[in-house]
């Protein structure tokens, strides 16, 4: 029996249907207050090929059990004749106001999971990480696995969380757990497209006039579930991968995103204290509207700061093959303009 964290979000919800997709006998947690819209979207986007009681007997694969990451007695249910685990769960914000909650959520709560597999004897644990726990010490620099973290300005307390957490399996680790950690880059795919990457693709796919050339790493959703199995099922333990099939600036991003659309690539540079600025213009309309704002310094800072990634030791170990990021960006798009997300 496969435990899952996380499987009602996107990267989750992926790898619930690869998992499900081998015929593997899963149980995923959601919290009491998890919504199953996502999930429901994107078993519908992957699982479209097949009739409907090829569908339902794909489904009846997966169990769902009711517990909450910071909740040990019903973790402990959850736990119970399971042999091996991929904790996907996490909490993404960039919002200041956020952070001790995402703080308890990624921190205390992979805790709690690493604890309860040494508890109950877990045979192999895969921790889905990011990239932001290598620690992003200063710009332009080409990071890998061997990057050890450094406390800087330019870490988000998004990353600091990954970071700790990352520390809370290395440690369950030296505890006799084996573990084996990927490090993915901002994931794209389809998804809901009112949150996080998906709703950066959905506003990439508008006309936009300006662009940054701030440069991150991305890779496929897909890609990430591919990669958590293949090393799960392997022997590989106590180990970390980069998951990045490219580095590209949000100009190039734009243009290969144009490149479905048939938009016109934006022509204006925006400078960092046209994009600083909308920080108090929208704060100023996340306190009118009593929502969460959608740009904070981390968020503009992430416009500028430029940093590279190298994936080649998992390609090296497994083999392994990247999905190009451009034609993640066509299936998406065409995924976003059909309306069925």
């Amino acid at each position: 029996m496969i435990l899952v964290t996380g499987g009602t979000g996107f990267l989750g919800a992926h790898l619930l249907c690869s998992l499900l997709e081998q015929g593997q006998r899963v149980r995923a947690i959601r919290r009491k207050s998890s919504l199953m819209d996502e999930f429901n979207l994107i078993v519908s986007y992957r699982f479209g090929k097949h009739s409907p009681d090829e569908i339902k007997k794909l489904l009846n694969g997966l169990e769902w059990a009711e517990a909450d990451l910071l909740d040990v007695p019903a973790l402990e249910e959850a736990f119970a004749g399971v042999t091996h685990v991929y904790h996907a769960a996490a909490m993404v914000s960039f919002v200041p106001k956020h952070v001790e909650q995402m703080m308890q959520t990624n921190v205390r709560g992979t805790a709690n999971i690493v604890n309860l597999c040494l508890d109950f004897g877990i045979k192999k644990l895969c921790y889905a990480s990011s990239i932001a726990a290598l620690g992003r010490a200063e710009n332009g620099r080409l990071m890998d696995e061997k990057t050890e973290w450094e406390d800087s300005p330019l870490n988000s307390n998004y990353a600091i969380s990954k970071y700790r957490a990352e520390m809370e399996v290395w440690r369950a680790a030296e505890e006799g757990l084996d573990v084996v950690i990927v490090n993915p880059g901002v994931i794209l795919g389809a998804g809901n497209w009112k949150k996080g990457s998906c709703r950066m693709l959905a506003t990439a796919s508008k006309k936009l006039p300006m662009y940054t050339q701030g440069v991150n790493g991305y890779v496929d959703v897909q890609d990430v579930a591919k990669a958590m199995i293949q090393l799960m099922e392997s022997t590989i333990v106590h180990e970390r991968f980069v998951l990045v099939s490219a580095n590209l600036s949000f100009q190039e991003l734009f243009h290969l995103v144009n490149r479905q659309t048939g938009n016109p690539d934006p022509t204006i540079k925006a400078p960092k204290w046209l994009t600083s600025l909308a920080v108090p213009l929208d704060a100023l309309r996340a306190f009118l509207t009593g929502k969460d704002p959608l740009v904070t310094i981390e968020t503009t800072r992430a416009l500028h700061n430029r940093f590279f990634y190298k994936a080649e030791k998992i390609q090296k170990q497994t083999g392994f093959t990247f999905t190009p990021v451009e034609t993640t960006i066509a299936e998406s798009i065409l995924a976003l303009n059909s309306g069925a997300f």
